[in-house]
């Protein structure tokens, strides 16, 4: 029987982010992901009016639990059920915090879901425009299919799929790694970031990925590339000690 999971833990993503400046309160700062899957150059859903991750800029840092607190609060002032998270974008030298947002239902109601949230409290950053690449850090609550033990897929997002990891990749090499892995395997298209569970009172490292179709033999056509990358880099490590 396939186990079904709810786990916390974090992503750790570079955003292409876009200010928003309409249907938004005045003075607020609220920005969009305009490309959520950087690194996948297969065949992305259309675009349409319903808006990619949102990210609405606050004064304080939230702990996930608050912000789960938050989006139970807020329910009753919206149509549709969306998925909370809070996250630290670092921008310019600086660490914004951030609450995101997903499955928001259109941008016409997004001033109706800032007075709801300052209703609850929550005090939004002013005076603060964020564009371009972003490294973000979001924190949020997972809702897992185990398939094998060690893969996931997302019971909330179709193809996306998770699978721990053993090895923790420097953000600045993982855009390389990811290239080696697409020019040198038979693996198809996909987009991956690094994350983290925390599982029966313990970390692990996870990859996530994102391609059409996403199924069990990818996710292991991927795990093997990277480690044997890994391998690779722990021998030549070793090797420099000498």
């Amino acid at each position: 029987m396939k186990a079904l999971l709810k786990v916390c833990g974090s992503i750790t993503k570079v955003e292409m982010l876009s200010p928003l400046k309409s249907h938004i309160q005045a003075n607020t700062c609220v920005a969009e992901a305009t490309l959520p899957y950087a690194h996948y150059y297969g065949q992305l859903p259309q675009k349409n009016a319903q808006p990619n991750s949102i990210f609405l800029l606050v004064k304080k840092f939230y702990f996930l639990e608050e912000i789960l607190a938050l989006s139970q609060s807020v329910e009753k002032c919206l149509l549709d059920k969306i998925n909370f998270a809070t996250a630290i974008l670092n921008f310019n030298g600086k660490q914004i915090p951030a609450v995101r947002i997903k499955f928001f239902p259109d941008y016409n109601q997004l001033a109706n879901l800032q007075s709801c949230l300052q209703n609850e409290g929550m005090e939004f950053l002013t005076g603060t425009d964020i564009s371009g690449n972003v490294h973000a850090r979001i924190h949020k609550l997972f809702d897992l299919e185990e398939v094998e033990p060690g893969f996931y897929f997302d019971r909330q997002e179709t193809n996306k799929g998770y699978f721990l990891h053993n090895h923790r990749i420097p953000a600045q090499k993982f855009e390389t790694v990811l290239t080696t892995i697409r020019n040198n395997s038979s693996c198809k298209l996909f987009d991956a970031v690094q994350g983290k569970f925390i599982m029966d009172g313990a970390v692990k490292e996870f990859i996530r990925v994102f391609a059409e179709g996403m199924n069990l033999d990818l996710m292991k056509c991927i795990q093997e590339q990277f480690n044997k990358l890994a391998e690779v880099h722990k021998i030549k490590k070793m090797s420099s000690a000498f």
